[in-house]
């Protein structure tokens, strides 16, 4: 029987390329998505192009109940989940002082409350070699931008509830991945300036492509890693800003 792995946010640029590189390396994926039906449904048939089996599930991380649902059709399609990968986050940059409590607790609840949600109801459908890789960013410890408070505290609180749950749900492996820039839509509107700006705070001097990150999230959840638990792992070029 093939593994499986749940992407959550899988239609954005970093959880389409990590549900092509797991069905590229023989595992069915089930793609949740919450507001983009039609690039899930396209997804889908990419993946299904490696051979493998698939899944598509619309789903707010940050809403309980419809958490429960997608693992309860997961578990009917399945039976089983062995890897979870808490992708799904979104970000609010506005000015410190103008963002309201709303605005900030919706993304802590996407970003955080979401990676917790996920991962609890996981938890049932898994085995002692099953592994969940959270998406956290370099924005989490680096904290450069102060327009994206409310992101950078959530990914820095990812960061706890990883290590935490790395304790809580042995011998299942938790790590945490921190991306740095990354060439994907949610940094389209990048001007060329602040782009070359940012690349010479990077050693390598280049944004990542999402396939360099992706890679990295299905070694950590494969086999080959099975030792590597708790740990933090910067994928960002080596940023010395």
């Amino acid at each position: 029987m093939k593994k499986c792995a749940l992407v959550t946010g899988a239609t954005g640029g970093l959880g389409k390329a990590i549900s092509l590189e797991f069905a590229k390396n023989g595992y069915d994926v089930i793609i949740n998505y919450h507001n983009h039906y039609e690039e899930a449904v396209k997804l889908l048939e990419e993946v299904k192009s490696f051979g493998v089996d698939g899944l598509i599930v619309k789903c707010d991380v940050s809403n309980e109940e419809e958490v429960k649902e997608m693992f309860n059709k997961i578990k009917e399609k399945f039976g089983k989940l062995d890897y979870l990968v808490n992708n799904a986050a979104i970000q609010n940059d506005s000015i410190f002082l103008d963002k309201t409590k709303e605005d900030f607790m919706k993304v802590y609840e996407v970003n955080l409350v979401g990676s917790f949600l996920c991962s609890k109801y996981a938890k049932n459908l898994m085995n002692e070699n099953s592994s969940i890789v959270n998406i956290s960013s370099t924005n989490g410890v680096d904290t450069n931008y102060p327009y994206s408070a409310d992101y950078d505290a959530s990914k820095a609180a990812l960061i706890s509830l990883s290590n935490n749950l790395a304790i809580e749900l042995a011998p299942i492996r938790v790590n945490t991945v921190l991306p740095g820039w990354i060439n994907t839509d949610m940094n389209k509107e990048l001007t060329n300036v602040q782009i070359e700006e940012e690349n010479k705070k990077i050693i390598l001097k280049r944004f990542a492509e999402p396939k360099e990150i992706a890679k990295v999230v299905v070694f950590l959840c494969s086999s080959e890693a099975s030792y590597i638990n708790k740990s933090v792992i910067r994928v960002d070029g080596g940023y010395n800003g």
